[in-house]
């Protein structure tokens, strides 16, 4: 059995947990972010379809753009299921990458004649903007969510521990990554041995210190499964 800690937000994190105690194993829930919807109309166009890169974003899509029947391009399962569960009928799922994405919608035949609405996050990496704009495709950029940080105090934190240090820590985003780093530095004692890195991207990895980044373990699929796999 592993000890392992999970620093997604709380909803998202006792999903994890569940699943991690299926597979025999302790979660430590410490959420370190959260999401804040932001409160703006999407901008005005014809889109040809929509494009979300975290499930964070579809409830903006479904309030604004309800059972709407143009595609709707999904970085990975997760998210697109999120989509389905709101009510798209036309969700097409990407292999875990911004990139994936903009190869999906080139092969719908999205050109320099139709755009696409990308639902983002407020703080973004900017790879998929960078994958459109390669492949010609036109966007607009609609910010619909912020993560913002939280800092639990160091009796929380205690708490949550237990008395002794997680074996594995899931970083599923390059803020918890930079979250993790700063919490590591903060509470250095409660990091004996410090656990290992369990990233679910190589982008993620590359966050975190040198020192940290080299040990780390990144998912083969950009999927929680094959990370769950590592410390079976």
């Amino acid at each position: 059995m592993a000890r392992v800690l999970i620093l997604r937000e709380r909803d998202e994190a006792m999903r994890t947990a569940v699943a991690l105690e299926a597979r025999g194993h302790q979660p430590l829930v410490l959420p370190l972010e959260a999401t804040l919807p932001l409160d703006q109309g999407p901008p005005q166009g014809a889109f040809a379809g929509f494009a979300v890169t975290s499930a964070r974003a579809v409830p903006a899509l479904a309030r604004h753009f309800p059972a709407d029947p143009r595609p709707v391009f999904a970085v990975g399962e997760r998210t697109g299921e999120a989509a389905r569960a709101a009510g798209f009928a036309d969700v097409r799922i990407a292999g875990g990458t911004a990139l994936d994405i903009a190869r999906l919608a080139d092969a719908a035949g999205l050109s320099a004649a139709t755009s696409l609405l990308y639902a983002a996050g407020r703080t973004r990496t900017g790879t998929l903007e960078e994958a459109l704009d390669a492949a010609a495709i036109p966007y607009v950029v609609w910010e619909v969510y912020e993560m913002i940080r939280l800092a639990p105090d160091d009796a929380a934190v205690v708490s949550v521990f237990g008395g002794a240090a997680p074996d594995a820590v899931l970083l599923l985003s390059t803020g918890q990554a930079e979250a993790f780093c700063r919490l590591a530095e903060r509470l250095p004692p409660l990091f004996q041995p410090m656990p290992t890195m369990l990233a679910l991207s190589r982008r993620i990895a590359d966050a975190l210190p040198p020192a940290l980044r080299r040990d780390a373990i990144i998912s083969s699929n950009a999927g929680l499964a094959s990370l769950f796999e590592c410390i079976d």
